[in-house]
């Protein structure tokens, strides 16, 4: 004869409710994103993945987009004319006692546009870049100046005036060692939005195409101080 099952008992309360007792709580099942934020989150994971592919490798400029051009070629790229005659190369100590080569990209330029505005020149984002023919090494601007040597200096282009004296200067190393030319590149330039979003004011940005210069270097003596 099999064992009796226990079974559990269940009282019910037969008083009244108290009033002190506060109401059962809903399940809380998450609060929905503010406004916006669904935006942040994917504007932030592409970035992530942007940082990501650069890291890796994945944007690198093409050079097969760049056109061969002679040197004194007027080159029109966004509110700019530019024309680079040559180059000089010139070894020098710096203030913290490194010994490098400043090579200067010589040329006149202007703005074409009725506002006073300087090429965008550093970093990658910038419009010039320089590459020694032996090494295969490269290089953007550390500076630029305009109307160099002159009586009157500025820092952008000016509108309305003709062609002026311009320069963009790049530091090499102290091993390197000049050539009979040196391979500078001036982008051409797109008036666009580059935020991922597409919700910033357009800029000028570089395209990936541009005009490559084989420039002449003359080899100035080292500098004194």
């Amino acid at each position: 004869m099999p064992e009796p099952t226990a079974v559990s008992r269940v009282w019910l309360d037969e008083g009244e409710v108290s009033p002190r007792w506060s109401a059962p709580s809903t399940p809380v099942r998450g609060r929905p994103l503010p406004p916006g934020a669904a935006w942040g989150l994917v504007a932030a994971a592409l970035a992530g993945l942007l940082v990501l592919t650069w890291a890796l490798g994945g944007f690198e400029r093409r050079t097969d987009l760049l056109r061969a051009t002679p040197v004194g070629t007027l080159v029109s790229t966004g509110p700019y004319e530019l024309r680079f005659t040559g180059a000089t190369a010139q070894q020098r100590t710096t203030y913290d006692d490194r010994v490098v080569w400043r090579v200067t990209a010589v040329g006149e330029g202007r703005t074409t546009g009725d506002v006073t505005i300087a090429p965008d020149h550093s970093g990658d984002d910038g419009m010039f870049v320089a590459k020694d023919v032996a090494s295969g090494e490269v290089r953007t601007p550390e500076t630029q100046s305009f109307r160099p040597g002159g009586f009157v200096s500025s820092e952008a282009f000016t509108p309305g005036l003709p062609l002026q004296p311009f320069r963009v200067e790049f530091e090499f190393p102290r091993t390197y060692q000049p050539g009979d030319t040196l391979s500078f590149v001036v982008f051409d330039l797109e008036f666009r939005d580059s935020s991922l979003l597409g919700d910033q004011e357009p800029q000028w940005r570089n395209a990936d195409a541009g005009s490559r210069f084989e420039l002449p270097v003359e080899v100035l003596p080292p500098a004194t101080s």
